[in-house]
C-alpha cells in the first residue's frame, strides 16, 4: 500500500480582479511565506522538492522555470515546472513523496493574467491552425458549439443554467477570496450579453489573480516532526480524446475516468460520502457536464447545480472567484483545505471531514483531475 501524504501547510495571496502592487513573483514569495509559516517548516532545510504549474504563453517568456526558484525558495534546489493545472501538479508531488525523491514538497500554481494584453490570443494558440484557428473560432466559440450540444443531448434549459449561475454568484458573497460575488437573478444571467449562443456573459467566469502554495509531506514524516496535515486519499487526472471534434458533450470522460481511479483509492462508490464538493465550473454547463461525470443522474446533477447548498463549491466556484487559469484546481484545494480544518470564513460548512475537487484545462483540452481529502480518517 502506498505510503499516506498529507497536506500540511497553505498559503495565497490576492484573489482580486487585478493586482497592480505585487509582481508575479512578488505574488508567487508572499503565498510562499504563508504557506511555509502555516506548515511550520523551513523551505531551505525542510522541503526537498519544489513544483510551480505554469505555461510560458500565459508567462510571456521562455522557460520560465529558471525565473521560480528565488520566490519560492528552491534556489540551488530540486526545482521543476509542470505546464498543467494545480491538481495535476498536486499529482506529481505525490509521485516524488511515494517514490523517496522527497519528504516534502512545495507545489506553487498562479495567476497574473492582467498583465497579458490579449488573452484570446494567448488561447487561441491552443487551437488547431488549420481547422479551428484559421475559420476565427476562439475558445468561447468551441464552448457555445458544445454548450448548445450539451443542452440539446441532456435536456438541460437555460432556466437550469442561469439559476446555476444565480446560485454562485450568491454564495460567492459570503468567500473573502472570491472577487464576483453577486445578487444576480437568473434573469439577469438569461438576459445578459451572448458571447457565442447559447452562452452569455455570465455563464463564463472572469479572470481573476492569485497565488496559491501547497506544503505536502509524507504521513511518516509528519508523525515524526508532530504535524497535522489533511489527507490525500486519492488522486487522478486523465486525458480523453487530443482533438475538440471527438469529444463527448454528455459525459466529460476524462473527469469520469479520473473519478472512478479516484474511487478505486480510496475505496469509496459515489460522491455521496464526501462533505465538500469544489467541482469545476469554467463555464456553467460545464457544472453540469462534471457533477454527471462523477455519477449524478441529470435530476440530481440539475438539482445540485441550482441549489447546492452549502456542499456544492460553497466557495462560489470560478464563477464567483474568477477564473485562475492554472491555479483554479489549486484554488479548488485551497478551499476544501481551509474547510476542513475550520478556516473557511464567512463559507464555513460545520463539521466537514471529506472534500473532493475537480478540475479542467479549458478549451479546446480534453485533460481533467479528481483529488479527495478528509481529516480524522
Amino acid at each position: 500500500m502506498a505510503e499516506r501524504v498529507e497536506i500540511i501547510g497553505v498559503g495565497s495571496e490576492g484573489f482580486r480582479p487585478a493586482i497592480t502592487d505585487l509582481s508575479t513573483r512578488e505574488l508567487m514569495y508572499e503565498a510562499a511565506a504563508k504557506a511555509y509559516d502555516d506548515a511550520g517548516v523551513d523551505p531551505r532545510k525542510d522541503v526537498g522538492s519544489f513544483i510551480t504549474c505554469t505555461e510560458d504563453f500565459w508567462e510571456g517568456w521562455s522557460i520560465t522555470d529558471e525565473m521560480v526558484p528565488d520566490q519560492v525558495g528552491g534556489a540551488g534546489r530540486p526545482v521543476c515546472t509542470v505546464p498543467a493545472d494545480g491538481i495535476i501538479g498536486l499529482g506529481q508531488a505525490l509521485m516524488h513523496i511515494r517514490s523517496g525523491v522527497a519528504d516534502v514538497v512545495a507545489v506553487e500554481a498562479h495567476s497574473k493574467v492582467a498583465d497579458v494584453l490579449d488573452k484570446q490570443a494567448v488561447e487561441n494558440l491552443a487551437l488547431d491552425p488549420t481547422y479551428q484557428r484559421v475559420t476565427g473560432a476562439n475558445s468561447d466559440v468551441l464552448a457555445g458549439l458544445e454548450m448548445s450540444a450539451f443542452m440539446k443531448s441532456t435536456g438541460t434549459t437555460r432556466d437550469e443554467l442561469s439559476r446555476a449561475v444565480s446560485s454562485s454568484k450568491k454564495r460567492a458573497m459570503s468567500n473573502s477570496r472570491a472577487s464576483y460575488g453577486a445578487d444576480m437573478k437568473p434573469r439577469d444571467v438569461s438576459e445578459a450579453e451572448p458571447l457565442s449562443l447559447p452562452l452569455r456573459r455570465y455563464d463564463k467566469p472572469d479572470f481573476a489573480e492569485a497565488a496559491v502554495v501547497l506544503v505536502l509531506a509524507s504521513e511518516r514524516w509528519a508523525k515524526k516532526n508532530k504535524k497535522e496535515g489533511v489527507s490525500v486519499d486519492g488522486l487522478a487526472w486523465m486525458s480523453a480524446t487530443p482533438w475538440f471534434e471527438g469529444g463527448d458533450v454528455q459525459g466529460a470522460s476524462y473527469l469520469s475516468r479520473a473519478w472512478k481511479a479516484v474511487m478505486k483509492q480510496t475505496g469509496l462508490s459515489s460522491t455521496s460520502g464526501f462533505d465538500i464538493l469544489e467541482v469545476d465550473d469554467t463555464y456553467s454547463y460545464k457544472l453540469f457536464q462534471h457533477l454527471g461525470a462523477l455519477g449524478l443522474n441529470l435530476t440530481d446533477a440539475s438539482k445540485l447545480a441550482q441549489d447546492g447548498g452549502r456542499r456544492l463549491n460553497p466557495s462560489g466556484g470560478s464563477l464567483g472567484t474568477g477564473y485562475l487559469i492554472e491555479a483554479s484546481g489549486s484554488h479548488r484545494v485551497l478551499e476544501c483545505v481551509l474547510q476542513l480544518t475550520g478556516r473557511a470564513g464567512g463559507n464555513q460548512v460545520k463539521a466537514a471531514k471529506r472534500a473532493l475537487a475537480t478540475s479542467w484545462r479549458g478549451n479546446p483540452t480534453g485533460t481533467g483531475a479528481a483529488v479527495a481529502l478528509s481529516v480524522g480518517s
